[in-house]
């Protein structure tokens, strides 16, 4: 369904068309004729001064007429998170930073390509609902009949799945707001889908981080693995168990969950199977609720998440039993601690302050992904020139992500794509954190 519909015309990049003004200074020089005369005595009569040359017409110089602008092709962006449905938590964020970002294009008041030409620009918002079905037909809708050059759309796994399904058969360039990485390649052969792209750092480099801090932690040889039952949770499961295992750790439990579940009976099989360590890979509701019934039977025991806890939601949603969790996460939730010399410091502070100004919130992570999906897509535009076809813009909108978005400074890493790579950022992309004072902390490796 459609949330509604925003005409802008914007330029990226802080470019700005300049207004050039001219003025004329007209200076009248008046010019006085002395008379004087030599001569003996007596002294000449007084004569009548000469009457002052007549004034000489002039005329300020014609001002040099300023040429309009030239106006292009409107590029079309179709958007949609999950505003309605399981996912809004992820998808309202995701909506603020699309209204932010129309807000600074009205501002910008033009992209301007690389010959001059201004382009308007038009992001279609939409809402998924949470729906793969509902996902799909938007795409479809999206391509078909609103002709966008380029999708942004899904905030879960399994809605961005059908939605890459489309973006590949229609041939048109989409980024996914998701983490999954089988969102992007596949999970049987590794091919990367040549149209898909995603902004989020992915559940293999949460892996690597939930490995490296097991490694840490003294007498832990066994671990209980709680996973949503969705394509995110599968593909949490996946990563971690598997690198877990790799590691030395053995796996001696595991459970699936429904994301809307209250009741957790899988924590009689935790109990039972006598783990060092909890890992859960959810987002909230469920792993908020799976959490704290854990923390209520076993309150000793350890638990850590993935990425899709990183927002105050988990916190509040879990309440008292959530202190002590921990959790890899983007430093943007801490932006004003990040040192003044780290390229993403600027990002972070951009990103956080139109935020929180405009939503009176505390800055999502989930907001962040939209951010930095939607500036790829802009920039992109913003290298075309005019005169090409639709077909030909989508084409260079794809081949722009996947060659110049390189060591470019977001708000989920530093990003690095190429043609082997459709999200590129590596584990470095993330700070580990613990939950405490209901809030999220650093936790450095170095006082693990």
């Amino acid at each position: 369904m459609d949330v509604g519909r925003s005409n802008s015309t914007t330029e990226t990049g802080g470019k700005e068309v300049k207004k050039i003004a001219f003025a004329a200074v007209t200076i009248i020089a008046l010019l006085g004729l002395l008379v004087s005369a030599c001569g003996a005595p007596p002294a000449p009569e007084p004569t009548e001064p000469p009457p002052p040359p007549a004034d000489t017409p002039t005329t300020a110089p014609e001002a040099t007429p300023i040429p309009e602008p030239v106006v292009g092709t409107t590029y079309k962006i179709g958007f949609a998170p999950s505003v309605t449905g399981g996912g809004s938590f992820l998808g309202e964020p995701e909506r603020n930073v699309a209204e932010i970002i129309l807000e600074a294009l009205e501002e910008a008041g033009g992209l301007v390509g690389p010959d001059g030409v201004i382009h308007p620009v038009e992001i279609i918002m939409g809402d998924t609902e949470s729906n793969p079905d509902v996902a799909a037909s938007l795409a479809r809708r999206y391509i078909d009949e609103d002709e966008v050059v380029a999708l942004v759309m899904g905030s879960l796994t399994p809605i961005s799945m059908a939605i890459s399904a489309v973006a590949m058969e229609a041939e048109v360039p989409y980024v996914s707001m998701a983490s999954s990485s089988v969102i992007v390649k596949s999970p049987d052969t590794g091919e990367v889908y040549y149209w898909v792209f995603k902004s989020p750092q992915g559940n293999f480099e949460v892996a690597q981080w939930q490995v490296e801090r097991l490694n840490a932690m003294e007498d832990v040889t066994s671990v209980c693995y709680l996973y949503e039952n969705t394509g995110y949770g599968g593909d949490c499961y996946r990563n971690s168990s598997g690198q877990l295992t790799e590691a030395g750790f053995e796996n001696v439990f595991e459970g699936a969950f429904e994301r809307t579940d209250t009741e957790f009976p899988q924590v009689v099989g935790i109990e039972a199977a006598g783990c060092d360590v909890v890992v859960i890979g959810a987002i909230p509701p469920g792993a908020s609720n799976a959490h704290a019934a854990i923390r209520t039977a076993l309150p000793d025991i350890p638990i850590i998440h993935g990425h899709g806890v990183c927002v105050q939601d988990f916190i509040d949603v879990g309440g008292e039993p959530i202190e002590g969790a921990e959790l890899p996460c983007s430093a943007v939730i801490i932006a004003e601690d990040v040192p003044a010399d780290d390229p993403q410091k600027e990002v972070f502070m951009d990103f956080k302050t139109a935020y929180e100004e405009y939503t009176g919130e505390t800055v999502s992570t989930f907001g962040g992904h939209a951010w930095d999906a939607l500036s790829w897509v802009l920039e992109a535009l913003e290298s075309l020139d005019e005169g090409m076809t639709l077909e030909e813009q989508r084409v260079a909108v794809r081949d722009y992500i996947e060659a110049n978005i390189t060591d470019w400074p977001g708000t989920a890493g530093v990003f690095n794509i190429n043609t082997e790579d459709h999200c590129g950022i590596d584990y470095t992309s993330f700070t580990w954190f613990k939950v405490e004072d209901q809030g999220f902390v650093p936790f450095p490796a170095e006082e693990w």
